[in-house]
């Protein structure tokens, strides 16, 4: 198992749900490495650390023929393995995005509250700054 930080692994910011497209999306993932790194470095690890919990990836890389299965946007972040979507094991949802929304460190381009899980993406240099800092609650 390869790691990109200590508690995060390449197969799980990799990983899908979908069968058929496990093995497209492992491989074009691995053109993403560096991003998928700053991902756990920047937002995950202090997540994690902010909230005293591990976290549940349910989606990070997605290869375009991913995402459009999926029916993420064209431009998502999740393309460039600049994005996560996670559900915090020992805290509820609302609470969660409620800390990280209010965590001074912990700079995002976009937090978003999704109906199960919570997304956040990378700030500056992967997201215009007029773009970071944007909180959503669907």
């Amino acid at each position: 198992m390869k790691k990109l930080s200590p508690h995060f692994s390449f197969e799980e910011l990799s990983s899908t749900s979908v069968q058929f497209l496990k093995e497209k999306n492992v491989f074009f993932a691995s053109f993403y490495l560096q991003e998928l790194t700053a991902l756990c470095y920047y937002l995950l690890e202090p997540i994690r650390a902010l909230l005293d919990s591990p976290l549940l990836i349910t989606s990070a890389y997605r290869c375009p023929l991913l995402n459009d299965y999926v029916n993420g946007v064209v431009n998502s972040q999740h393309l460039l393995g600049e994005a996560a979507d996670f559900v915090p094991v020992s805290c509820a949802l609302p609470k969660a995005f409620e800390e990280i929304r209010a965590c001074r460190s912990i700079h995002f381009g976009q937090l978003i509250l999704e109906p199960g899980w919570i997304h956040v993406s990378l700030g500056i240099p992967f997201r215009p700054l007029e773009k970071c800092g944007e909180v959503i609650v669907k």
